[in-house]
């Protein structure tokens, strides 16, 4: 029979410091996705509309000669759009990223590598008392 590990209170803050890092790097991820996928539909949503104006351009074009310069000038806007989404994109991974690394310095992952280390000694323990 396995004993159990002691019930030691540091073992408990560990564990509990170890949980509330993860809560903190689940709500960051959470946090970062919710912004990605806002600027991904709205990144959508634009293309729809660009690409709905350069149909409208084209239709107009009267002269064959035409289509080339009216499709340069009608897609350099579009050109900007995803420029900026590009640039959004990176903004938000870049806060996310240093989100992440301020909660990583508070010390979070150290109490989980000291969890870890003290499940590791709980376990050596009962190993220790279950030998018959």
């Amino acid at each position: 029979m396995q004993a159990s590990p002691p019930n030691s209170p540091a073992l408990h803050a560990q564990l509990e410091t170890q949980v509330n890092f993860l809560t903190q790097l689940s709500r960051h991820t959470f946090d970062a996705l919710g912004q990605l996928g806002t600027l991904n539909m709205q990144a959508a949503r634009q293309l729809i509309d660009d690409s709905m104006e350069l149909g409208r351009a084209l239709a107009a074009c009267k002269d064959p000669f035409q289509v080339i310069p009216v499709t340069m000038r009608v897609t350099q806007p579009a050109t900007e759009h995803w420029r900026a989404w590009q640039s959004d994109v990176m903004r938000v991974l870049a806060s996310s990223s240093a989100a992440l690394a301020n909660n990583a310095n508070d010390g979070g992952w150290q109490a989980a590598r000291g969890a870890a280390g003290a499940m590791d000694r709980a376990d050596q323990y009962g190993a220790a008392h279950s030998a018959t």
